[in-house]
């Protein structure tokens, strides 16, 4: 909400209510409207950003988790956005005015402990209005209608229930892509993100002809993201993408033909083991696997364990199942100088190593770990030896 009031203030729409006469008061500071007349209380204490790529429904509760995949402490308050008007708000059939019906949504989410209170209510509000955001302040100083009212009410509704933002949606953007969204599918998180990016500078660097062929086997696609992404991004690429459920790999697949991608990649319902058999070799194999310790899944968020895929997040006892059948597997299927990268557990890259040693045979060594914004290991790339 911050942001929002932020940019609200830079707007001629809004003003200050006089400046030889500038009020506050106990819950803050009061914005005017000129086309509303409305008085909105707001606090300008707490942060957030609302940017999709830090909007993280993170796996854990607890902010010090250091197993966390996008962990943090929601800091917002808004115990200061009080509405003035209650009963036009709880009415859904009633107008009210947008920024009221946020600041309204705002304090129930974070009264039901629903995470990313605010980030939440505008992220609908502007889903309903046909915005992506709020980047501008018009949508903003109206009323709702009626019908817009109870679009935004039935959604806030399955934020109460602790659905995922992206599922209510129906769409998330994963770096340059718009993504159709559906549960129980993975939702791809802004690591991922930083995975296809440490992958991209890589073949970057790799790659001498733009012409030259680009092979990709992706292993648990989900959604499609990162095969999707790197389609996108490397025209001569072709990806294999394989996943257990059928669910993920309709969605890999209609994703992939929304986008005008579908002509080069093969999407695949399997299970990757040893009788796993392409017909052809890789340049590349990546994955972001399930790498939850079985000792962990019991603090899974809400919104993980009553909606999302548990196939995609458990890992195993020590979280490495997946991974060690990549490593055992893959090692076949890459062409020569191949490479194997991976998004894991922070634990995981020293254990990857001890076990790649112990495996000598595969003809595998970890080349690159590298940090999330976080600043803790969480990706590997695994080089073939030549």
């Amino acid at each position: 909400m911050r942001h929002l009031l932020q940019r609200a203030l830079q707007s001629r729409t809004f003003y200050w209510n006089g400046l030889s006469n500038l009020r506050t008061c106990a819950q803050g500071f009061r914005l005017y409207s000129k086309l509303d007349q409305f008085c909105y209380p707001v606090s300008l204490k707490g942060q957030h950003c609302l940017n999709k790529r830090d909007f993280r429904s993170g796996y854990f509760q607890s902010a010090n988790c250091s197993l966390s995949r996008s962990c943090y402490t929601n800091v917002t308050t808004s115990q200061d956005l009080k509405s003035e008007n209650e009963e036009v708000l709880k009415d859904a059939s009633e107008d009210c005015p947008v920024l009221e019906a946020i600041s309204y949504w705002t304090r129930e989410f974070e009264t039901a402990g629903v995470p990313e209170p605010d980030a939440s209510a505008e992220y609908i509000a502007a889903h309903v209005l046909g915005y992506k955001s709020f980047s501008l302040i018009s949508p903003l100083v109206r009323n709702l209608t009626a019908e817009e009212k109870t679009k935004v009410w039935k959604l806030c509704e399955k934020r109460m229930n602790r659905m995922p933002i992206q599922y209510i949606l129906g769409e998330w953007d994963f770096r340059d892509l718009n993504l159709v969204m559906r549960p129980p599918v993975f939702i791809p998180r802004p690591e991922t993100e930083e995975l296809v990016e440490h992958l991209w500078l890589y073949l970057q660097e790799d790659l001498t002809r733009e012409e030259e062929d680009l092979d990709v086997l992706e292993v648990g696609c989900g959604s499609g993201a990162i095969s999707l992404s790197l389609l996108q991004e490397f025209p001569q690429a072709c990806c294999t993408a394989v996943d257990v459920t059928k669910e993920a790999v309709e969605l890999t697949q209609h994703n992939a033909e929304r986008l005008g991608l579908g002509d080069r990649l093969d999407v695949k319902q399997m299970q990757f083991n040893t009788s796993a058999d392409f017909g052809t070799k890789f340049d590349v194999i990546v994955s972001n696997p399930p790498y939850i310790w079985t000792e962990d899944m019991e603090t899974l968020e809400q919104e993980i364990v009553g909606y999302e895929n548990h196939c995609a997040l458990h890992g195993g006892t020590d979280g490495m199942g997946l991974i060690r059948d990549i490593i055992h597997i893959g090692h076949r299927l890459l062409k020569p100088g191949g490479s194997i990268w991976l998004e894991v557990d922070p634990r995981h890259p020293d254990m990857i190593q001890t076990y790649l040693n112990n495996h000598l045979q595969y003809q595998l060594q970890l080349t690159g770990v590298y940090q999330d914004f976080n600043n803790r290991p969480r990706f590997c790339c695994l080089e073939l030896r030549e």
